[in-house]
């Protein structure tokens, strides 16, 4: 979603957590282990058509691990949010962070990171 220029997206982690546990792989990712060049060549050509917070999702579906902590999945999603071009991420959680969570993210990727609910952070680049 656009506001006022500012590239915002929601992120449903609690969602992701379900996901992937039950992915399978596409063939798009099967071609991509054999043949990396078929990878970059689609990707590029999709590109346009995906919506920003799609690609990251994708993204984050490749890059995060429900095997890693929620710190360390959260530290990638915002450098993928980055990378990106997003501004603002809405990120739902399923639970509440401790502050001591929300420090280790802070120190490791520099954001702005404010409670919008006990399971919703509001985090601006």
């Amino acid at each position: 979603m656009e506001h006022l220029g500012k590239t915002s997206v929601v992120f449903d982690y609690t969602s992701f957590l379900g996901a992937s546990c039950s992915k399978k792989w596409t063939f798009l990712e099967a071609m991509s282990t054999f043949a990396p060049i078929f990878s970059l060549a689609w990707k590029n050509t999709i590109k346009e058509t995906i919506s920003v917070e799609d690609r990251l999702w994708d993204q984050a579906m490749k890059s995060l691990s429900a095997n890693r902590s929620d710190e360390s999945n959260i530290v990638t999603l915002l450098q993928l949010a980055q990378t990106e071009g997003i501004e603002e991420l809405k990120l739902v959680m399923p639970y509440e962070l401790e502050a001591e969570q929300l420090e280790k993210v802070r120190s490791k990727i520099n954001v702005e990171i404010s409670s919008l609910s006990q399971d919703e952070l509001m985090i601006k680049f």
